[in-house]
């Protein structure tokens, strides 16, 4: 039979995604990637905010249209929103034939069978859990030279505006010896940058026992041979240690590159997210990170609206953005998720203001990124290529630059290059958010 995937939301998601797709080939499914030839169509859907609620429901919606004018026989709903809804999903919805939870993923090929077997109504889902993904197959969804590693699931930090806790359960470490080998497996098969990915990558090893660190796994990731890059997402602040930034200094293979979401600067506002960190802290932890790690590039993330937030302490974010000057930073209006904390708060921000604040907070940050990227020309930098565009214009990445979240290079280059291949390139140009450049060969 023929399944096709589509895989919302974040790159969390999307390895659980790529396991589902490496499982279904093993029993022999062949996967395509044209909705209308799919016998069977899965979703895996992301239920974080309302904005990717609504992307899912959409899809959802498009996706049953298959069972009139395509072959679609199943239509099965994954991921957060299979977790949060899965009740009002099957009820509501009844070209849904299943739903299958965030810890139940890898029983797809059992849902399936159910299907089969028994018809529509199937619901596999329970309470939020890491299963065991040891052996588990994977089918890469990313370009063959870049690929996530998910190493932990869950998140314990419990925000009061965050669902998260409640979809994915409480922050879970996975083995290191599993991690090490999936690692390996995926540099064996041409992978030539590894993405750290989880809800909270720096409380890595903490719930294991042993001294067990996220520095400590990235000292033993930077033994695999042939693995060019480690990159590190999602890293919460206040455990961003010594030990983890003498690690990034002193090792070559990982990016000088973070992704720390501060998400406000102003104490009450951060006290009332319960984000456990004061200003003060926050300051005193990017001095230190460029102190030691001079070319260090930060990415951040903002919520603007939240309740609370008035003009003053929306002031006070500006300002902050400006005296740091982030290398880039996502910004994003406050969404009140029902079932949490911070839904049930007085002083609610309206919409209105809430866009408004996003639209000057991103303004200042264009500015930023325009200014940081002039001091770029000139500078010669080592470029992962990633694909090639007509007239044989290449686009690739620098160690500061994450896939799809970030900006490109654009390189001119002589002698023809392959996409996976590194080369050396000298900034010519500076854009809003985009570089150009072109290949450097030393001693011309």
């Amino acid at each position: 039979m023929k399944v096709g995937l589509i895989s919302l939301g974040c790159d969390k998601n999307r390895v659980d995604s790529e396991i589902m797709l490496g499982l279904l080939i093993r029993e022999g499914y062949t996967i395509v990637n044209q909705s209308q030839e799919a016998d069977i169509i899965i979703i895996n859907t992301c239920g974080f905010i309302d904005d990717a609620k609504e992307e899912s429901i959409d899809t959802i919606l498009e996706q049953a249209q298959y069972k009139i004018t395509g072959n679609c026989k199943l239509l099965i709903v994954t991921g957060c929103m299979a977790q949060r809804y899965s009740e009002q999903l099957i009820n509501e919805m009844p070209e849904i034939d299943a739903v299958v939870g965030t810890g139940k993923y890898t029983e797809i090929l059992r849902v399936i069978d159910r299907c089969l077997k028994e018809g529509s109504g199937v619901i596999n889902v329970g309470s939020p859990e890491l299963p065991c993904l040891k052996d588990i197959p994977r089918l890469l969804s990313t370009p063959s030279h870049t690929a996530y590693l998910k190493i932990s699931e869950g998140c314990s930090n419990c925000c009061t505006y965050c669902i998260i806790p409640q979809l994915r359960g409480r922050h879970v470490s996975r083995p290191i010896d599993d991690l090490l080998a999936e690692a390996q497996q995926l540099v064996d098969g041409g992978v030539r940058e590894i993405i750290l990915v989880g809800q909270d990558i720096t409380r890595y090893g903490t719930d294991l026992g042993s001294g067990l660190s996220l520095a400590k796994l990235l000292k033993e990731l930077v033994k695999i041979p042939k693995l060019a890059w480690l990159r590190l997402l999602y890293c919460y602040p206040d455990r961003i240690t010594d030990e983890l930034i003498e690690t990034i200094e002193q090792e070559e293979k990982i990016c000088n590159y973070l992704d720390i979401p501060i998400q406000h600067i102003n104490p009450a506002i951060l006290k009332r997210m319960n984000r456990h960190f004061s200003p003060l802290e926050i300051r005193n932890m990017i001095s230190k990170l460029r102190e030691r790690i001079p070319d260090v590039v930060l990415r951040t993330s903002f919520i603007v609206g939240f309740p609370g937030e008035g003009e003053q302490e929306f002031k006070e974010l500006l300002d902050f953005v400006e005296e740091i000057q982030f290398d880039r930073a996502g910004v994003f209006t406050y969404s009140k998720e029902e079932g949490t904390v911070a839904a049930g708060f007085p002083e609610q921000v309206d919409e209105e203001i809430k866009e408004r604040r996003k639209s000057v907070l991103m303004s200042v940050q264009r500015k930023i990124s325009k200014r940081l990227n002039r001091k770029r020309v000139g500078r010669i930098y080592r470029v992962l290529i990633e694909s090639v565009q007509p007239d044989d214009i290449y686009v690739g990445r620098t160690y500061g630059e994450a896939p799809e979240i970030d900006q490109q290079v654009y390189v001119i280059s002589k002698s023809p290059l392959k996409v996976g291949d590194f080369a050396e390139v000298k900034i010519t140009k500076a854009y809003d958010y985009d570089l150009l450049g072109e290949t450097y060969e030393s001693g011309k």
